[in-house]
């Protein structure tokens, strides 16, 4: 039986190995640890592989030869960690685009440019579990590099997790978030007041909007058996909830029906309340 033969450790628990003329991104604690080319790796050590090529170059090795291999050592602990509490394997192209993030997020704080991510809650609102796991590894970096990436980062490694699980382009997510924050922003300016990010009836309306363009997507009918109620009762809020349609109309390329339209009006009270 042919083994994993190591070709470059890049930290303690992670190697390139070869083995029948391809190349493997091998996880394991202590895997890495005085590893020298050439060495086998037992098979009881190995707890993730990931195919990474033929022998060759690919977009896998153009992130090598421009990135601190430490840094994709850590990636792809966190990859492994991240398929571990998933039970899913994640889509390849985390691979390349965390590393590549995390190094620019690196050379950013280290020419002192300061990392804000405006979409935090509305991550938090709409990627739990991405949040849940971007926290574990932001902590993991922190704890093997001197250089500290801030909590904003959290945000910003939750939509490549995210982008990994859903298989498909970072940028979409991002481009997402940032609709969801002009929906949130226009929200704001309508009702004339600064509404509390942290608070629950804002995580609400986010998690809602995202409800109501997700239904929309995969064409799902919801009734609103409240709606004439809310018609007569909210008639402020319904009026602010259809210019809010409007907006989500021209920023997604849908059609709000007029249900979920009145949904939206009975969050837009809560944070009129706030």
């Amino acid at each position: 039986m042919v083994s994993y033969v190591v070709k470059k450790a890049l930290n303690n628990n992670v190697v390139i190995a070869v083995k029948d003329k391809y190349e493997f991104i091998i996880v394991g604690k202590g895997i890495g640890f005085n590893a020298k080319k050439g060495s086998r790796i037992p098979e009881n050590k190995i707890e993730n592989v990931f195919i990474k090529q033929s022998l060759g170059e690919s977009k896998f090795d153009i992130v090598l030869k421009k990135i601190d291999s430490k840094i994709v050592g850590i990636c792809e602990e966190i990859i492994f960690l991240c398929e571990n509490e998933l039970g899913i394997k994640l889509n390849e192209a985390i691979h390349t685009s965390l590393p590549d993030h995390i190094d620019f997020a690196f050379t950013r704080i280290k020419k002192g440019i300061k990392i804000e991510n405006p979409f935090l809650n509305e991550i938090v609102a709409l990627y739990p579990k991405e949040y849940k796991l971007a926290e574990k590894a932001l902590d993991m970096i922190n704890k093997n590099f001197t250089t500290k990436l801030p909590k904003d980062e959290i945000g910003f490694i939750s939509m490549h997790i995210n982008a990994a699980i859903e298989r498909k382009d970072v940028n979409d997510t991002v481009e997402y978030m940032r609709k969801i924050g002009k929906v949130m922003e226009f929200i704001s300016s309508a009702l004339n007041k600064d509404i509390d990010k942290s608070s629950l009836a804002y995580e609400r309306t986010v998690t809602h909007i995202n409800f109501v363009l997700d239904r929309i997507k995969n064409k799902k009918t919801i009734k609103n058996l409240l709606l004439d109620s809310i018609k007569k009762q909210l008639y402020n809020e319904y009026d602010l909830a259809i210019k809010v349609a409007i907006k989500l109309e021209n920023l997604f390329s849908v059609s709000v029906p007029e249900d979920e339209i009145g949904y939206i009006a009975m969050h837009l009270k809560r944070l009129k309340e706030l």
